[in-house]
């Protein structure tokens, strides 16, 4: 159990990463990222959607 709880923290970590790269480039003037913020928020989205939620942790 200890493994997925820590997998899960891993995903977390991850997500809010990919969150802060997102919107450093959100605050770059440069117009050419766009392309790549859709994709930063499109693995985000992905991580939400096949996220173990938390109350499928049986402790």
């Amino acid at each position: 159990m200890n493994e997925l709880v820590g997998a899960k923290l891993t995903i977390s970590r991850i997500k809010t990463q990919l969150l802060d790269i997102a919107g450093e480039l959100i605050a770059d003037d440069l117009s050419d990222k766009n392309y790549a913020i859709e994709r930063l928020l499109k693995v985000v989205e992905y991580i939400d959607d096949n996220d173990v939620k938390v109350s499928e942790i049986q402790i």
